[in-house]
């Protein structure tokens, strides 16, 4: 049973409380040796190495944004990305896992009593999956046979659910509104080796794949009852997380670990600056370079203005949970900030690459390994500036939509 806090508020009903975010921020700082240390053989192995994933489940980092009804740390959006910055200055990879599991998993909590009750009948679970291209479902007595494969299905190993999208049989529409989304474990799906990519190479994105498979019928949220929507007659209901929009949690919160690597990215250029030469001329060190100081001054500047603007839109999004508004221009607002926030990161990570000069693409050097995974995660849908900017551009224009609100 949930405990009361000092006022008379259930626990479950607050987001997690200062001393279990320090705790969690001060462990992801501790973990980073331990995580830059394991990476290069993730990167091998393609996945988490046994001892990170052991980490992970160890230290709770796969149920921070999880209610603490259900047994997470129920962090509010601005905590996780404090939480997610550091992580990812021990590895990006593994911070991308990290999002995925909970973003997944909290929308899991998200959904209706029987997905809840089925998923987290056994306390936390971590849950990844992948919509895009959806499965096939069709009817049977008492649920579902579900056929599909499902690439990108990053945390696979990780997780022992998968939320996978899916039409049903004889819907031949676009994926957007038609699809659904069914509950499996992973115990009944097969994973096929099929990430072999330039970066984010250490997150098992591999391809999930569902043949025949039985679910009942509470374990699929139809698309006229899909996860994210509020619904307070819900027995599983009343933290602060139930009130948050999907889609703009997920986006914001995910751009945090691609700031946090470049940051890391800074931190090496800036400890080189002092013992390295300008290669092509006189000046020794870098530090005595005004051209060099204006750009890894502008790089600082750069990512400082990113800061602002991420944590600005996770503090909006604190916000709704406790029953603050955040309409549909404000929606479209976060989409083009967000677009922006890309496009800031972007611009930081090639210019301390030309800064650190072609040795670091030395495959043994770690800021290779930050630059290729920031490089590819930038380039995830939710993240190309030019469709955030054009939502933005036509929600302040009046213009016809591009995409349902439910997207923004």
């Amino acid at each position: 049973m949930a405990t009361a806090s000092k006022a008379g508020t259930p626990d479950f009903a607050t987001y997690a409380d200062k001393a279990t975010v320090d705790a969690l921020i001060a462990r992801a700082r501790e973990l980073r040796p331990f995580l830059m240390a394991e990476a290069p053989e993730g990167e091998k192995r393609r996945n988490p190495t046994p001892a990170v994933d052991k980490m992970l489940k160890d230290e709770g980092f796969l149920r921070m944004l999880l209610p603490k009804r259900l047994g997470g740390f129920g962090l509010s959006p601005t905590d996780l990305c404090r939480v997610q910055i550091e992580i990812a200055k021990g590895d990006p990879s593994i911070s991308w896992v990290v999002q995925i599991v909970n973003g997944t998993s909290w929308i899991t909590s998200l959904a209706p009593d029987g997905v809840q009750d089925a998923v987290f009948a056994n306390g936390p679970a971590a849950v990844c999956g992948a919509y895009n291209p959806p499965g096939k479902a069709r009817k049977v007595d008492g649920g579902w046979i579900i056929n599909g494969a499902w690439p990108y299905t990053s945390g696979s190993r990780q997780s022992t659910w998968a939320q996978q999208g899916v039409v049903l049989e004889g819907y031949e529409g676009p994926v957007v509104p038609g699809i659904s989304m069914c509950y499996i474990p992973f115990s009944d799906l097969t994973i096929v080796d099929t990430w072999y990519v330039t970066g984010m190479q250490g997150t098992g994105s591999d391809t999930s794949v569902a043949k025949d498979v039985f679910i009942p019928d509470a374990q699929m949220v139809l698309m006229d009852e899909r996860a994210g929507q509020i619904d307070r007659t819900k027995r599983h209901f009343g933290a602060p997380s139930d009130l948050l929009p999907a889609i703009p949690v997920v986006r914001t919160t995910g751009i945090a670990q691609l700031l946090g690597a470049v940051e890391a990215m800074l931190e090496i250029v800036q400890a080189e600056a002092p013992k390295k030469p300008v290669l092509t001329t006189t000046i020794m060190p870098r530090t005595n370079s005004g051209a060099f100081m204006r750009d890894l001054g502008e790089t600082a500047a750069t990512l400082q203005t990113a800061r602002l603007i991420l944590f600005d839109l996770t503090a909006e999004l604190d916000a709704v949970g406790y029953g603050a508004e955040l309409s549909l221009e404000a929606k479209a607002r976060g989409r083009g900030q967000c677009a922006k926030l890309i496009e800031l990161i972007h611009q930081a990570s090639e210019s301390l690459m030309f800064q650190a000069g072609s040795s670091a693409f030395s495959l043994d050097k770690p800021i290779s390994r930050y630059w290729k995974d920031v490089s590819m995660g930038l380039r995830h849908i939710q993240n190309i500036p030019t469709i955030g900017f054009e939502i933005y551009g036509r929600n302040i224009a009046g213009a016809d939509p591009i995409s349902p609100p439910g997207a923004y």
